[in-house]
């Protein structure tokens, strides 16, 4: 019995302790685990065991520490390290920066961009830690920026090497922009603050966003331009075009008319000889003149789209003769460039908010202007006369703005005569003539952009609906080229348009 309690009471000790080694075991790696946990809360610990060159595994007392962190721009953190360490190396300095304050203990700097590797080496040469550095900008105050900013807007900030990619859905185009424009501000920064050569923002952030319903705008562009002159001629000269007013052996005093009005519509004068060296023309001429232009192109695209309009020609103009000799025989041969002309309008809108539209205009009005021709090898060219216009405004869907406008008013005045009579009371106006010109011109562009919708197939309307060629007893007889009204076989359409819908008129 003593015998048997004295090999009890043996076994007793022997297992308490190992009781006790195993408790301190747990207790060991318990506390190993958690120092890990508040190092990297968003890892999970990572430990390898170093082998042995017999194959054998190294107990975890003496087991190399792995550790894998994600750590922002300029933020640090602590790290315990399981032995002493007598030497601390980092793979690039210009990532990530190691200070020691004690044998066991490292303050880790984030610096730049970028992944590095942090080794700890014990002092008979031994590798004690490894820990793997994933250096990055902190996006936890972006995403905070961008809900504060767009909280109607679902955007996710995720980062892949250098670059931060910008996912999720926005609410419109203009949401999505704001959202990319906070992202460049935040990587300038970031940047500023780290004192580090970072890309440029404009190539560091890739907009993947999605928009949710994209919006559709419809912009009516309105040009209207009215043109009135005026032109009057009145008094006594020697012919319309200006030739001799006074004739003699020795000289000859001639009258032109500033303007170069057409002779022939004042041929009609009454001509007057006064001796055998002078003649009087008394002319009288009015021409009144208004032009109107109207142009109104409508274009739709999807909100931070662009879309282009153009309605016009081209129209041939020769721009020099290139000639050649060949046996003797030189020949030229005239060169053409094609000049456009015509309407064109470009755009871009995006809708900013509730109802309201940022546009981005460009158009152009061409024509050909008769009254500026020239002459090139006996071939007329003519002259161009262009309106172009360049804004950027911001309206609310359905409301219009006048973003361009002019008013000239030119005049002329000319008086012609014999010198010295013509400053005669009453009877100077026999030796003079007065001419005079006013031309005015008033233009204005008005834009209105809409919030478009598609509609069902049968609520659109045609210019052609209800448009029917005339019959041949009705061309012949009445001189119609078209009929407007209804018939059993060709009902006529019902005309429910809202607006102005064109220039068709029964």
């Amino acid at each position: 019995m003593p015998r048997q309690a004295h090999e009890r009471s043996g076994a007793d000790k022997t297992g308490k302790t190992i009781m006790g080694a195993l408790s301190r075991r747990i207790a060991s790696g318990l506390t190993a685990g958690a120092v890990a946990l508040t190092l990297a809360p968003a890892a999970a610990p990572t430990t390898a065991y170093a082998q042995r060159r017999g194959g054998g595994i190294e107990s975890p007392s003496a087991a190399m520490f792995a550790k894998r962190i994600t750590l922002g721009v300029g933020r640090t953190i602590i790290v315990d390290l399981p032995a002493d360490a007598a030497e601390i190396v980092v793979g690039d300095p210009k990532v990530a920066n190691a200070v020691v304050r004690s044998t066991r203990k490292l303050y880790v700097m984030g610096l730049g961009t970028g992944q590095t590797t942090i080794l700890a080496m014990s002092g008979d040469g031994r590798q004690i830690a490894n820990i793997e550095m994933n250096v990055g900008r902190d996006l936890d105050e972006l995403d905070k920026l961008l809900h504060t900013a767009l909280p109607r807007s679902r955007i996710v900030v995720k980062q892949v090497n250098d670059s931060i990619v910008l996912t999720g859905e926005a609410q419109s185009a203009g949401e999505a922009a704001t959202a990319v424009d906070v992202a460049k501000a935040f990587i300038a920064r970031v940047g500023a603050a780290a004192a580090t050569s970072a890309a440029s923002p404009d190539n560091t952030v890739v907009n993947a966003i999605s928009i949710r319903g994209q919006d559709q705008v419809m912009v009516k562009l309105t040009i209207a331009e009215v043109q009135r002159t005026a032109l009057k001629q009145l008094g006594v000269s020697t012919s319309p075009n200006g030739d001799t007013i006074l004739s003699t052996t020795w000289a000859k005093l001639t009258q032109h008319n500033a303007y170069g009005l057409n002779g022939s519509m004042s041929n009609s004068g009454l001509t007057v000889p006064l001796g055998s060296g002078l003649t009087a023309t008394m002319t009288a001429f009015e021409r009144w003149g208004v032009s109107r232009i109207l142009a109104e192109p409508t274009v739709t695209a999807v909100s931070g789209e662009s879309a282009k309009f153009t309605v016009g020609g081209e129209l041939p103009v020769p721009a020099n003769s290139a000639c050649s000799t060949s046996l003797g025989v030189t020949t030229c041969q005239n060169t053409v460039t094609f000049k456009p002309y015509g309407i064109t309008l470009n755009m871009t809108p995006v809708v900013v908010g509730e109802g309201r539209i940022l546009l981005r205009l460009a158009t152009e009005v061409t024509e050909v202007d008769t009254t500026q021709t020239m002459t090139i090898n006996s071939i007329s060219v003519p002259g161009f006369r262009t309106r172009k216009h360049e804004t950027s405004v911001e309206l609310p869907s359905g409301g219009s703005l006048a973003t361009a406008g002019l008013i000239t008013n030119n005049s002329r005045h000319s008086i012609t005569g014999l010198p010295g009579l013509l400053n005669l009371p009453i009877l100077g106006a026999l030796f003079r003539s007065r001419d005079y010109q006013r031309q005015e011109t008033e233009l204005m562009i008005i834009v209105t952009p809409y919030l478009a919708k598609s509609v069902a197939p049968n609520e659109v309307q045609r210019p052609d609906d209800g448009f029917t060629d005339a019959s041949d007893p009705q061309a012949w007889l009445l001189g119609r080229v078209n009929r407007l009204y209804s018939t059993k076989s060709n009902p006529r359409a019902p005309q429910n348009w809202k607006g102005r819908f064109g220039f068709i008129q029964d």
